[in-house]
């Protein structure tokens, strides 16, 4: 295990006389890092593709929890995930969460009741939070010269994900329900076990007090919990149904509480001081928003592409699945090219300029989508544009929160950031059903969406784009982790 000093802040990983230099084993521990990482986008997908079913196979219509008490855990653990990663190391952590999530997905695909398979999925929720210590184990692990490039390539690998899962989970589905979706994953959980386990050295310790403020990281994830809660359920139940607001009150009541318990905590859980700094407010923000478009969007979009086109009634394309897939390769392609290309040459480029410059392609191309996608040529041309910018989105993202903190801070801004996508991410959902809704017409008990409810659907990504735009403009100049010192 690495020697720590007894001050948390001066724990840094090894360096030696190869520093800057891609090496076989960095290699290797950057792909140990990133494959259980993108497993987690991996698996959104093919969770949503398995849905319709699980809800046939057990002949429920409470569907909707087979993705949602995997979401509620995760938030509910990422507090305590980050704690944990700083008392005892990271990689600890990530093992345990790795065995938990193969367990899960195990016990999911193997039940034979439908509330079992929710008790499989919410085990499996314990691997959700790995994303949080992920990132700030590249800060731990690799030497200054690297971290901006590694951060990149991590984030944007998630566009190889969506390159290829959307093939994968037809072909899953199809062959073997619901089923055959659970045991890949639970297998290649147990390989981003293996690879943990084989290749990634243990992280130095950022904290040191053995004290542990329970109380806070129940009523922080409890509270985060409770409105991403309210807020996937609000479009069913209705805005102003009591549920909705009873949920949405009990949240909001549990975070202000937190507040109040972490300045009594002796222990506590996060560090209130970092998130009152404005660049750190600032950044956190904007890069969860500007992900959160990058990621839900073309999830979103699919809705597009599968629901039928009937004159009058719904103005969807009316693709199958593999037809979308063989389509979508072309944006996933540009995205991935993308974050790769800003990878690489991000070390040499004001991150901040990149990160904006990305924002206004995204925010520009999501309004052409909105406008023109009425067919295959339209689609690709237009989501090409958004998807040069969602790739500089998703590599600058994990740069920007390594430029407004401090080495020891890694793991709080990583999993700030996390909690942030899961809660933007329930409330652009929620806005763009709404913006559906809207636009609909009811047939034989099923709503269908005119060509009005997609557009303001795509606008809507856009438009948060441009606030997470706005608000990167008063990020100030980033702090560069080429400069942080070195240990004696």
């Amino acid at each position: 295990m690495t020697p720590t000093s007894p001050r948390p802040s001066l724990d840094r990983a090894p360096f030696d006389d190869q520093d800057g230099r891609w090496t076989p084993r960095r290699v290797a521990l950057l792909i140990a890092l990133a494959w259980p990482t993108q497993l987690l986008a991996a698996g959104g997908i093919l969770g949503a593709n398995a849905t319709a079913s699980v809800a046939q196979s057990f002949h429920t219509t409470q569907v909707a929890w087979f993705g949602l008490t995997l979401t509620l855990v995760s938030t509910l653990l990422t507090p305590f995930a980050i704690k944990l990663g700083d008392l005892y190391g990271k990689k600890r952590v990530m093992l345990a969460m790795t065995a938990l999530g193969t367990v899960g997905e195990a016990l999911a695909a193997l039940a034979g009741s439908f509330w079992l398979v929710l008790v499989g999925r919410a085990i499996a929720g314990f691997y959700g939070p790995f994303g949080a210590l992920s990132f700030a184990a590249v800060r731990d692990l690799f030497p200054r010269r690297l971290i901006k490039p590694a951060s990149a390539i991590m984030g944007s690998s998630v566009g190889l994900v969506g390159l290829g899962t959307p093939f994968l989970a037809g072909w899953l589905v199809d062959t073997w329900g619901y089923r055959g979706a659970l045991w890949f994953l639970a297998a290649a959980t147990a390989v981003a076990c293996a690879l943990v386990a084989l290749l990634v050295p243990e992280t130095p310790r950022h904290a040191f007090d053995t004290g542990f403020d329970w109380l806070g990281g129940l009523v922080l994830g409890g509270g985060l919990t409770a409105v991403i809660y309210a807020v996937g359920q609000g479009q069913s139940w209705g805005w102003s149904d009591g549920r909705t607001l009873g949920w949405l009150g009990a949240g909001a009541a549990a975070l202000i509480a937190f507040l109040f318990v972490e300045r009594s905590s002796a222990h506590p859980i996060l560090d209130l001081g970092v998130l009152r700094r404005r660049p750190v407010a600032l950044a956190l923000t904007a890069g969860g928003l500007a992900q959160t478009v990058a990621f839900t969007m073309p999830g979103l979009a699919i809705l597009l592409a599968l629901f039928p086109h009937i004159p009058g009634v719904s103005a969807g394309l009316g693709w199958t699945a593999q037809h979308n897939a063989v389509v979508s390769v072309s944006w996933n392609l540009v995205m991935f090219g993308t974050g790769l290309l800003v990878s690489r040459y991000l070390r040499h480029l004001d991150p901040r300029k990149v990160w904006c410059a990305g924002l206004a392609i995204m925010a520009t191309g999501y309004t052409l989508v909105g406008f023109f996608h009425g067919n295959e040529l339209e689609l690709v041309l237009t989501s090409c544009l958004a998807n040069v910018g969602s790739g500089i989105v998703v590599a600058g993202a994990p740069v920007l929160v390594v430029g407004v903190v401090s080495p020891h801070e890694q793991g709080l801004g990583s999993g700030m950031l996390n909690m942030l996508v899961s809660l933007f991410g329930a409330v652009v959902t929620a806005g763009a059903y709404a913006l559906l809704n809207a636009h609909s017409t009811v047939f034989e008990g099923t709503a269908f969406y005119q060509d009005a409810g997609y557009a303001w659907m795509f606008w809507l990504g856009a438009l948060a784009t441009l606030v997470a735009l706005a608000l990167s403009l008063f990020v100030p100049p980033l702090r560069d982790p080429e400069e942080d010192a070195r240990p004696a």
